[in-house]
């Protein structure tokens, strides 16, 4: 294997099929291949730019556009989590780290100022800021094709949906594994690279409901953003999922969903929305043996739980990254 780094210049194509034939580095290096996998971020410069792929926008569902980070310095004491609060336009992140605080503020640039996300950021902080607001620019959505010709798209250059869940990272993992179980021997490639854009295609969806999900169901009005989220239509998907899950207590949820049963009816009870019937099967159990088997669950969790150290504990016996950051 050779790696070979250099700025992306030019594309060449086969003058018959389109595909890709090589690329042209900006050193003047030219690089031929059969199959090419554009990771090229944000640009997409190859099934994108090159191969004319379109971009699907969902900013009408998913509005917020832009994000501001920050680090600062750690919090007094660590906690095993990551906190997202609702903000006036977007949301604000805090991840707690053991050298410091990862910071930012998700927002729309539709129902928000730079100046007033900034302020809203900074206002929200629990510690000390150790560096400048860092911006980030995005649009929420993913191209029409995941793969097209002799090129996929994997990562950033297929599509972006906000971090709310932090789903890129999987979404790279599970394109790079579907390609690999469709990758084309030689041939016709038009039945394998239809299959991967069915699939990568239902993926982008289903996130793209779950998150929908979490501005939708709200009971805030108090600003502008909110009630945009609260009243505006959503796609027939989801739709779908709140009415079958209001009706039976039921999700619904595809084989190639990224969030399983549990995560749906946490979110969905969570933003308010009870079922008005439920499975059958639950009447196959008597009330005396359900209420036997919680009060058992409960006592083996307490029990498991006691046992265990805190997290700043379990950090300083077994990962700290710094002797002198965790000192008692």
């Amino acid at each position: 294997m050779t790696r070979t780094e250099g700025i992306v210049q030019s594309v060449e194509r086969h003058g018959e099929t389109g595909d890709i034939a090589a690329i042209t580095l900006a050193n003047g290096s030219r690089v031929a291949g059969d199959f090419f996998i554009d990771c090229t971020g944000f640009r997409s410069l190859l099934l994108g730019g090159e191969l004319g792929v379109g971009y699907e926008d969902w900013s009408r569902w998913l509005p917020c556009d832009r994000a501001l980070a920050v680090p600062s310095e750690r919090l007094p004491t660590l906690v095993p989590y990551t906190r997202a609060t609702a903000k006036a336009a977007g949301w604000q992140w805090r991840i707690p780290l053991q050298h410091r605080t990862g910071n930012g503020h998700v927002y729309s640039s539709g129902f928000s100022s730079d100046d007033a996300a900034a302020e809203t950021l900074l206002k929200g902080l629990e510690t000390k800021a150790l560096g400048d607001l860092r911006p980030i620019r995005f649009t929420t959505g993913r191209r029409e094709s995941f793969w097209a010709h002799n090129c996929a798209a994997i990562g950033l250059s297929s599509g972006f949906l906000e971090p709310l869940e932090s789903t890129s990272i999987h979404l790279i993992q599970s394109h790079v594994s579907r390609l690999i179980q469709l990758f084309p021997r030689s041939g016709d490639a038009c039945a394998m690279r239809d299959e991967y854009n069915r699939r990568c295609t239902a993926e982008f969806a289903q996130i793209r409901d779950f998150l929908i999900l979490h501005y939708h169901r709200t009971d805030r009005e108090d600003t502008e953003f909110w009630r945009y989220c609260k009243h505006m239509a959503v796609p027939d998907s989801l739709t779908h999922k709140l009415e079958l899950f209001a009706a039976s207590g039921r999700v619904g949820r595809d084989a190639d969903d990224l969030f399983r049963d549990a995560s749906w009816v946490q979110v969905m009870l969570g933003q308010g929305i009870m079922p008005g019937d439920y499975d059958p099967m639950a009447d196959q159990i008597a009330p005396e043996q359900l209420a036997e088997f919680l009060a058992n669950l409960r006592t083996l969790m307490g029990r498991a739980v006691a046992g265990l150290p805190t997290h700043e504990d379990y950090l300083r016996q077994h990962c700290l990254a710094n002797e002198g950051l965790l000192a008692a």
